[in-house]
């Protein structure tokens, strides 16, 4: 059926529901290596007939294998398409490759596919940017860092295993700042100090930061067959909020602080801590 052109004419509307444009926490720009985005759900693997389970193990399961990935468009954002399926909220999977950056389960609010078209009837179309969402990717145990960069490359365990997906905050006592960094499914982090630091005054080396560890609460059940199964899932702001606190990681809903403590910083340097909680 036509809405846009007479009824004679053959017609193809494609509609936006989700625009989504990851950026790195760091630098504030586009991710520029490879990212999947899917719609969230339990990912499939098909081995077929040819897999012999005697001549080794399969290859790790991708966490968006089978689901319906979000293409990339020529704008450089992610985008889905309204296709009668699509309803709200819509939840995603951002699945970094490489583990360059950690993965984030999101729930996004959405404009209905019905309020698209009545503004369209009325002549008042729901903007793009009203659909556009910018979440912020976080540095992973493989991230292109600079050999000058300032920051913590740690683990998290607890009774010697890692603490899964945990959050990481670290300030200077007496300044407004945060630096935040996620954990991985084995525990590790990245913790990198962005370029405001001059915002803290005339930096000493060392500098000593208060990091502050968060763990999910509660913790989610782990799935062999679903590498993102225990991590928390994060609802964004609606529509037309941009940027939101739960995009940029200040927001932290299902976690709860499981350690706090204070760390001297060598200016330029990594330093590595492992923390037992």
């Amino acid at each position: 059926m036509s809405t846009l052109l007479p009824g004679s004419f053959a017609e193809l509307v494609y509609r936006l529901a989700v625009g989504l444009e990851p950026r790195d926490a760091v630098s504030g720009r586009r991710i520029a290596r490879p990212v999947d985005i899917a719609v969230d759900g339990g990912p499939t693997f098909d081995l077929g007939p040819s897999f012999d389970e005697t001549a080794g193990k399969w290859p790790e399961q991708s966490p968006v294998a089978g689901l319906r990935r979000l293409s990339r468009h020529g704008s450089g954002r992610f985008v889905l398409l309204f296709d009668g399926t699509i309803r709200t909220p819509v939840r995603l999977r951002i699945v970094p490759r490489d583990r360059r950056y950690v993965p984030r389960r999101l729930e996004i609010p959405i404009v209905g596919e019905a309020a698209v078209l009545a503004g369209e009837q009325a002549g008042a179309d729901v903007p793009t940017a009203s659909r556009a969402w910018r979440p912020l990717l976080f540095p992973g145990a493989g991230y292109d860092l600079a050999e000058t960069a300032t920051g913590v490359r740690g683990t998290v365990t607890h009774a010697g295993d890692p603490v899964r997906w945990t959050r990481i905050e670290a300030f200077v006592p007496g300044s407004p700042l945060r630096w935040r960094a996620h954990g991985d499914d084995r525990g590790e982090f990245l913790l990198v100090l962005g370029q405001n630091t001059g915002a803290v005054g005339d930096l000493v080396s060392p500098l000593v930061v208060t990091i502050t560890v968060y763990a999910p609460n509660p913790a989610l059940a782990v799935k062999t067959d679903d590498a993102l199964a225990d991590l928390p899932r994060e609802t964004l702001a609606g529509p037309g909020i941009t940027p939101d606190d739960v995009s940029t990681g200040i927001t932290l809903t299902g976690w709860a602080q499981i350690t706090q403590f204070d760390h001297p910083l060598t200016l330029g340097r990594l330093s590595s801590v492992p923390i037992a909680v």
